[in-house]
């Protein structure tokens, strides 16, 4: 497969609503809820969404050559507001880096060690699907758990962030 630059930078714009959506959604559940243990994915909503940012920012740091030993966690980020500061930074980063790809750069292989030092390489072009795909893998989760918790799940459809996008201004 070989997606263009441009659809890549379409879905990475639906990756960055989608999380704010689920941001937002994450705001209407209390304390209590938020940060307990429901037994899906890796605990509570608060780590959920530090995982779903930080899964993002390891493959950043891969896709520029780097092949960090640990990816970060909710000890990293342990309030809702650290969150919330630092997840537009790595959407930033990300689309800033894409901005730079050509596409012989996007289907380059890109080398890279996981985080038990195991060694695999993949074309650019689909790490960044990969990507995509666990954002929107997660936030299926999180809206189950916002939901379990007694908040309002986000509407991260993706047909509903293409009518979005078309409104008039």
């Amino acid at each position: 497969m070989n997606p263009t630059k441009e659809h890549l930078q379409h879905m990475f714009d639906f990756v960055c609503w989608a999380d704010n959506q689920m941001l937002a959604a994450s705001r209407t559940v209390p304390d209590e809820g938020y940060y307990k243990d429901q037994g899906i994915s890796i605990g509570s909503i608060h780590k959920l969404l530090v995982h779903a940012m930080a899964a993002q920012w390891i493959w950043l740091s891969r896709w520029r050559g780097e092949s960090p030993t640990r990816i970060e966690s909710h000890e990293d980020y342990p309030t809702r507001d650290s969150v919330m500061l630092r997840w537009p930074l790595v959407h930033s980063a990300i689309t800033d880096f894409l901005g730079t790809q050509s596409p012989k750069a996007l289907a380059r292989d890109v080398q890279y060690r996981n985080t038990r030092g195991e060694l695999f390489a993949l074309p650019l072009a689909e790490l960044m699907l990969h990507v995509i795909d666990h954002a929107t893998y997660h936030r299926g989760q999180l809206n189950t758990m916002i939901k379990h918790a007694g908040g309002q799940p986000g509407n991260v459809a993706f047909q509903v962030y293409l009518m979005q996008k078309r409104k008039p201004q």
